[in-house]
């Protein structure tokens, strides 16, 4: 951490104390941090639907025009779990009174870049096929979870460098498309080149460390952490590819983008959100003073609150078609 007066929020300071160290090095270590916190699994209010696919939560008198939100969980692409979202899923499915999937995806290394996408859009294509095509869609995630997003969205609207398909697959993923109203980026990690300024100035954290990132990365793109060569460009690429007018062209749907004040990723979520306003595309972006990664869902802090009321402003604003 910087030995500048960094402000953080005195209400989010216990997440750093109890967050494991996040050792993409040693993934035993910090895959079983993090299942130690289902130690005690949470009471969801809502009911409560567990496949291989994921986790699907069911507020009850669901109506049937109920927005659907895919919520997809954090961990560097190499760790966590759908069920340690399920009091954010939870709440989010109570207050909105809307049905929200958690995918379970298979993580990096032993499924690099592209295997977790393709595990994600699965998990959209089985809910819309279950729920309806109709249902406003949005596709929000944290984290690792929102460079999914960004990545999953973005190959579905057929942008950057695509992986070889058939017309059928093609027409399927264009109609999926066709029904995401927005993408929720909260603390996006999209930027595996690690050359923004925060990446540098944050390299200590607190939590998400630059030498995390960097061994995440190679984790997920299939890159030995002892190996000289680096990412290929052509992966990057075809992961987070960068906003341009086809954006525009191919319908990229409206962005919310939250970012940390002290956060390596800050930058990197700031290019996005510029980038994809600079290609046409609607995209707002906020950043709320004293927070840091990891922070922005803490159940019960003022700061949850917040994003709570941006997501609901923005999935009311945009549940209909444009």
């Amino acid at each position: 951490m910087s030995t500048y007066p960094i402000y953080l929020r005195p209400e989010l300071a216990p997440i750093i104390a109890e967050t494991p160290e996040q050792t993409t090095w040693d993934l035993p270590a910090m895959r079983a941090g993090g299942d130690a916190l289902l130690a005690n699994p949470h009471e969801a209010d809502s009911r409560v639907e567990v496949s291989a696919r994921g986790r699907t939560f069911i507020p009850a008198d669901l109506a049937e025009d109920a927005p659907l939100i895919i919520s997809i969980h954090g961990g560097g692409y190499v760790a966590g779990r759908a069920a340690f979202d399920d009091a954010k899923n939870d709440e989010l499915a109570t207050r909105f009174g809307a049905i929200v999937v958690s995918p379970e995806y298979r993580l990096a290394p032993e499924f690099p870049f592209p295997i977790p996408v393709d595990d994600c859009i699965s998990a959209l294509a089985e809910a819309l096929e279950r729920f309806g095509h109709e249902r406003p869609t949005f596709i929000l995630g944290d984290s690792a979870g929102a460079g999914l997003a960004y990545s999953m969205v973005s190959r579905l609207c057929g942008l950057g460098l695509q992986m070889a398909q058939d017309e059928a697959i093609a027409a399927r993923y264009k109609r999926i498309a066709s029904v995401i109203r927005g993408i929720i980026l909260l603390e996006p990690c999209v930027d595996p080149t690690l050359s923004t300024p925060s990446s540098r100035f944050f390299a200590e954290g607190p939590v998400w460390t630059r030498r995390a990132a960097a061994g995440a990365w190679r984790h997920y793109f299939g890159v030995p952490l002892d190996a000289e060569v680096t990412i290929p460009l052509r992966l990057i690429e075809a992961a987070f590819p960068k906003p341009c007018a086809e954006f525009r062209e191919e319908g990229f749907p409206p962005a919310l983008i939250v970012v940390n004040p002290v956060d390596p990723l800050r930058d990197e979520g700031i290019a996005l959100a510029t980038g994809l306003v600079d290609a046409g595309c609607i995209a707002e972006m906020h950043m709320f003073a004293g927070t840091f990664h990891g922070s922005l869902s803490m159940p019960g802090s003022v700061t949850w609150h917040e994003i709570q009321l941006l997501i609901d402003r923005f999935v009311k604003e945009n549940s209909v078609a444009r």
